[in-house]
């Protein structure tokens, strides 16, 4: 095992990273609108966007104006009606998606599902000019505690495709499951279940989304995520969950987005007083999607 002293380090840098990310100019809380299509939505109008807006076999579609302000898409003014692709926005870069801005805001499209199966379609706006200043979030962590990061088994599994409940109310959000990482506290056994996030790289990022008994005290109350690492080549093994590095969710920033609910074999009967605290500016959560 590393070196109390080598793993804080490692820890510090990784932080200030992740803070770093987390109030870029169109980071998280940046989010500034979150509108939704259904999958026969034709000619809809948004009101910070230009143009109309609508869903062609299974696409998103922008129409640009005959006249007047025009999305960027990819460095071009489109004159005709153009896909955009669903992806994270570009600082991160997803798929096959490309940026696109209006002005000075980010645009970024979303594929989600409803409550019965039926797949929906969300389009967000970044504004860099409302993000949250980092000292007005009120963002802190507790120590690094050499302690929290404890030993385990990872079990992989087949990836299955679980359409997970979210913050907005009606609204689904897919989280391909990979395998459950089974650890000891306190004498006891416990078994996470985890799913795989996406990289920008095309590789698969494993991930713990938990709650326990520190939520709505001293962290976020809707749960924390934390990301586990691979330890060999062939993505079968990881030998270690470091609760230090757990972070609040982004719904603890903004209401413009879908949080998956923190599945019920992840809640745990104990406190980790460890990782990232809740921010002290609280978001007062208001719904957009309403069913027609």
């Amino acid at each position: 095992m590393p070196t109390t002293e080598h793993l804080a380090g490692q820890w510090r840098e990784w932080r200030y990273a992740h803070v770093a990310t987390m109030f870029r100019p169109y980071g998280w809380t940046s989010l500034v609108a979150q509108y939704w299509l259904e999958p026969t939505d034709k000619a809809v109008t948004f009101d910070l966007l230009p143009g109309t807006w609508g869903v062609e076999d299974g696409k998103v579609m922008y129409t640009p104006p005959a006249s007047g302000p025009n999305l960027s898409v990819n460095g071009e003014y489109p004159t005709g009606p153009v896909e955009i692709i669903p992806g994270r926005n570009q600082t991160y870069g997803h798929g096959k998606s490309v940026p696109v801005y209006y002005g000075a805001c980010e645009v970024e499209t979303i594929v989600r599902s409803t409550q019965d199966g039926q797949q929906l379609y969300g389009v967000r706006v970044r504004d860099p000019h409302q993000a949250t200043p980092l000292a007005e979030a009120g963002v802190s962590e507790y120590d690094y505690d050499p302690a929290w990061r404890i030993p385990g088994v990872y079990t992989p599994t087949p990836i299955t495709e679980f359409e997970a409940e979210t913050v907005e109310t009606g609204v689904r959000e897919s989280t391909p499951r990979i395998g459950t990482f089974t650890f000891e506290h306190n004498g006891r056994s416990y078994t996470l279940v985890l799913i795989g996030k996406a990289t920008s790289t095309g590789g698969i990022q494993p991930v713990a989304h938990f709650r326990d008994l520190t939520n709505g005290k001293t962290t976020y109350g809707a749960g924390r995520v934390l990301e586990l690492e691979f330890t060999d080549e062939t993505n079968t093994r990881i030998d270690w969950i470091d609760f230090n590095y757990a972070v609040a969710l982004p719904c603890a920033f903004t209401n413009f987005v879908t949080c998956p609910v923190a599945p019920p074999e992840n809640h745990l009967d104990f406190e980790v007083t460890a990782g990232e605290k809740k921010p002290e500016r609280q978001i007062e959560r208001t719904l957009t999607y309403k069913k027609a």
